[in-house]
């Protein structure tokens, strides 16, 4: 038994069902009929990649973490002001330095992780600078799962440590994933311009 096609295997878009062309890039689809299982592995292994598709380069991208880190810092020390009269109590600050710490992380967790996934995969710094983080598949908003992995070294200093891994790790990668819990998530930056 053969079946028509459901997506456009050029641009990715959904098909009406036995279509000859594809009505956003106009594809001929003609000959390009597939049987029941190599509809169900196409599904699974294939990434459909909009040849329109521009993957951020780094320079944008620090910049865009720059933004937010200030962001975060700001609603962090904020917060951290609550704890000054334990600041004066506590001359060696050792406890409020962890307090402190782990305040930021979790804001900025929060930050991150929110706005990645509830406002179409930009934070304040993406948006500036038009990125948006997305799934590496499906090109569209990742689950809130991936990008709460893709989230964990962001807020602290260990994102440091995942660019070197990453930049290594992934140097030639045409999706220019430059940090390992990108590959670990599956998730990319794309630029809107």
């Amino acid at each position: 038994k053969i079946l028509s096609l459901k997506f456009c295997p050029k641009c990715g878009e959904k098909l009406e069902e036995n279509a000859k062309f594809c009505n956003s890039c106009g594809a001929d689809l003609k000959n390009q009929l597939e049987t029941p299982s190599q509809t169900i592995s196409a599904k699974k292994t294939q990434a459909i990649t909009p040849d329109g598709a521009k993957y951020a380069k780094l320079g944008p991208r620090l910049i865009a973490i720059f933004i937010d880190s200030i962001i975060i810092s700001v609603i962090g020390s904020s917060i951290s002001w609550v704890f000054i009269p334990y600041n004066i109590l506590n001359p060696w600050n050792i406890a409020f330095n962890w307090l402190n710490n782990l305040i930021t992380y979790v804001i900025g967790f929060i930050y991150f992780w929110g706005l990645e996934s509830y406002n179409k995969g930009q934070t304040i710094g993406k948006i500036a600078l038009k990125l948006r983080t997305v799934d590496a598949t499906t090109l569209q908003v990742a689950e809130p799962g991936k990008n709460a992995i893709n989230t964990l070294a962001k807020p602290s200093a260990f994102l440091i440590l995942d660019f070197l891994i990453g930049i290594f790790s992934n140097t030639g990668d045409p999706k220019k994933r430059i940090r390992i819990l990108q590959n670990i998530s599956n998730t990319v930056v794309i630029s809107e311009k």
